[in-house]
């Protein structure tokens, strides 16, 4: 996707380095949309037919086969494959969007020619992703990265010059290598950027569609931009220049404590919150709801689901946390999957989102009428067929025109 939570793998999760998006700390959602979040969260846990523990420290429960007795609309699935998962090969007719992460963004709009992820856009394995993703109607989006401070000021100052030189370029490579479109993946944390970046993807958006028309355009957002107004991102006026707002609805962890990092609901940050607020600012039908395929182990002061932690939190996969083979319980206030055990003397709590979380998701993101569902990363899934599954929802994944060829 684009949402970077860099893992301790030595690569970035979703976009980018160090430990997720920074995002500034915003006022809370206005108390009118409370009424529309809840409805939203219970007819979505309604709409998979799963039975959902009511108690702290229950078995979380598996999604089986008639989880959907009535399939979900049909919506768009983004994956995000990043260069140190190429000859990961997932299953493309589960996919809308395949998303090559990335390109790195240099000043004044460059792209950097330094850096795996460029050197990989010649290989033959992405080469070979691509073409298997063409034959199934799955769209290929170069993914344009930075999370660097000096470079997303030099692009917001100089903003009309540097979105038609980052156009150029990337139109040169799109062209190229036969993809279909491009994500934007800029993750700024500066008020005063806010405007220079919002007339930066104006003038980028101008140039690459006077180019190719059909060249999609997405880009990546936290999950505080549609109410944040002193956040990097002007969500309302940044929607009128691209195709759609991938939220990368992560990295929502209360400091200081042991918590999902995608909590459904009943956090302070959640993810029908987050699509409430959206929905209100911008097209629903223009919103794909970022869910992440990878967690967090806190070291905690003790067993008890939310304690305090003690350490520092590492990141680990879906897979990972699946091999590990301990049972997960399942936190009946915010919806997700953990598990709890004592590791070298000290308690150790695993927030992540598991099939049946997935699941609750791709039905809120249907109850809010979103395009689509997305996740960071494809290659942490392992991939597992019920995770392809939550993210369908008993559908078959919606297939968009391609640009290339």
């Amino acid at each position: 996707m684009s949402a970077v939570v860099l893992l301790a793998l030595g690569s970035a999760a979703c976009s980018g380095s160090g430990t997720g998006p920074t995002t500034t700390q915003a006022p809370s959602p206005a108390e009118r949309l409370i009424p529309k979040e809840q409805v939203a969260v219970a007819r979505a846990e309604a709409a998979v037919a799963v039975g959902l523990p009511s108690a702290p420290g229950r078995p979380a429960p598996t999604l089986g086969a008639g989880a959907f007795p009535r399939p979900l609309p049909a919506h768009q699935v983004v994956g995000f494959l990043p260069y140190w998962d190429l000859g990961f090969t997932p299953d493309m007719a589960d996919l809308t969007t395949l998303a090559y992460w990335s390109v790195s963004l240099a000043d004044g709009g460059s792209i950097s020619h330094a850096g795996q992820g460029w050197s990989s856009l010649t290989s033959p394995t992405l080469g070979f992703e691509m073409s298997q993703a063409h034959a199934a109607g799955v769209g290929v989006l170069l993914t344009v990265f930075s999370q660097k401070a000096s470079v997303i000021d030099s692009i917001a100052r100089n903003s009309a010059a540097s979105g038609r030189r980052l156009a150029l370029q990337v139109a040169a490579v799109l062209a190229a290598r036969d993809f279909d479109g491009v994500d934007l993946d800029i993750e700024g944390s500066s008020t005063p950027d806010r405007g220079g970046f919002v007339r930066f993807v104006a003038s980028f958006s101008k140039t690459l569609r006077s180019i190719n028309p059909r060249w999609s355009i997405m880009l990546d957002t936290y999950p505080t931009s549609a109410f944040d107004p002193l956040g990097f991102f002007d969500v309302k006026a940044i929607m009128r220049y691209v195709d759609e707002l991938f939220v990368m609805a992560y990295e929502m962890q209360v400091p200081g404590t042991a918590s999902p990092t995608a909590p459904l609901t009943n956090a302070s940050l959640n993810d029908a919150m987050t699509l409430a607020e959206y929905a209100s600012v911008v097209p629903a039908r223009r919103i794909v709801l970022g869910i992440p395929l990878y967690g967090y182990d806190f070291p905690t002061a003790n067993r008890h689901d939310g304690a305090e932690v003690t350490g520092t939190p590492v990141a680990v996969t879906y897979s990972q946390i699946v091999a590990a083979g301990h049972r997960p319980t399942w936190d009946p206030i915010t919806e997700t999957a953990l598990t709890v055990l004592r590791r070298n003397g000290k308690w150790h709590q695993t927030w992540f989102d598991d099939p049946v979380s997935i699941a609750l998701k791709s039905a809120l993101a249907a109850q809010f009428g979103c395009a689509g569902v997305g996740v960071w990363e494809l290659g942490m899934s392992g991939n597992d067929a019920s995770i392809n599954a939550a993210l369908l929802g008993g559908s078959a994944a919606v297939k968009l025109p391609l640009a290339a060829g």
